[in-house]
């Protein structure tokens, strides 16, 4: 779990994995224009298949970006119950196109091996698998800044970014192997094959990552109750409260990775504003230690109660 920064300052942790995320979708931006540019220009299906998903998927890294910088500092209200949940609409969209974009590379593709023709030039294989090596090279980059900012503290956006990277550069390598293999054969067969193959590969790879997406979006859309989550551990956590305070009543949403949990806290009237948010801290960090691998967006909200 993430602490928002209560004084505006962000910590060494929180502002090395804000530059790390932000230094990685620039290295994506330039990479997939480069893909895009020569996937269009040489007629390579795997470079145009590798930059729409690398271009879609940026978009939501960027999505991911703005929520982290969002929790560091205290400010996700916005995100919580009900709807204008912009980052479950930008993943469902996204994830529709990733899907557009897998059927029409795809159905490309195999095109391509049927006919066993591909109308890609050897000087534009040539560029693109220059363009794979660049790929894959701004790719371990990225992934080695991500990995370094993943240290510390559990962070269940930042864990998701790693997994996101290391797909990243399994498609990378994709493209470098198939792009290399197009770009020396001879015979139109084997070129036509392997730039189908990696396509089609890279294909796979985005029809996993908009399940993926859409799984995750969809509850989080639908306000579906994570209080098979939430319930245990408040349970737990309660014991931690200081005298005068109990557990009234509470709602919740999302994953066992990503959680936004509204506590109402029972208390007595007249209860000073500093043991209210001395309870908050308590129970923020009995929840912390009861949900270790889970991203909380949490608001406590202290209740008076009649004796």
């Amino acid at each position: 779990m993430t602490a928002p920064s209560k004084t505006g300052e962000l910590t060494a942790e929180q502002a090395g994995r804000e530059h790390a995320l932000a230094k990685a979708a620039v290295l994506d931006f330039a990479c997939v224009a480069m893909l895009l540019t020569l996937g269009l220009g040489a007629d390579s299906l795997t470079n145009l298949a590798e930059g729409i998903r690398g271009g879609l998927m940026t978009v939501v890294d960027l999505v991911a970006l703005t929520v982290l910088r969002r929790l560091h500092r205290g400010t996700l209200a916005g995100f919580d119950f009900g709807t204008g949940k912009i980052e479950q609409l930008v993943s469902i969209g996204i994830a529709l196109s990733l899907l557009g974009g897998a059927l029409w590379v795809g159905m490309n593709a195999v095109e391509t091996v049927l006919t066993g023709q591909s109308d890609a030039t050897p000087l534009g294989l040539s560029l693109a698998a220059v363009s794979g090596a660049i790929n894959f090279f701004t790719n371990v980059v990225a992934w080695e800044n991500v990995r370094q900012a993943t240290r510390g503290r559990p962070s269940a956006i930042m864990r998701a970014q790693l997994r996101a990277r290391t797909t990243k550069l399994f498609c990378s390598v994709v493209v470098q192997v198939t792009m290399t293999v197009a770009a020396v054969a001879k015979d139109p067969v084997i070129v036509a094959a392997a730039d189908s193959l990696g396509a089609l590969l890279v294909c796979g790879v985005m029809v996993r990552a908009a399940w993926e997406l859409a799984a995750n979006a969809v509850p989080d859309l639908l306000d579906r109750s994570a209080s098979y989550i939430a319930g245990p551990a408040l349970e737990r956590a309660a014991d931690a409260l200081p005298a005068g305070f109990s557990l009234e009543s509470f709602r919740s949403r999302g994953t066992p990775h990503a959680l936004v949990l509204e506590v109402a806290l029972g208390c007595a009237p007249g209860t000073d504003v500093a043991m209210a948010q001395r309870a908050e801290r308590s129970l923020a960090a009995a929840l912390a230690a009861a949900l270790p691998e889970t991203q909380l967006s949490l608001v406590v909200q202290a209740v008076p109660t009649q004796p």
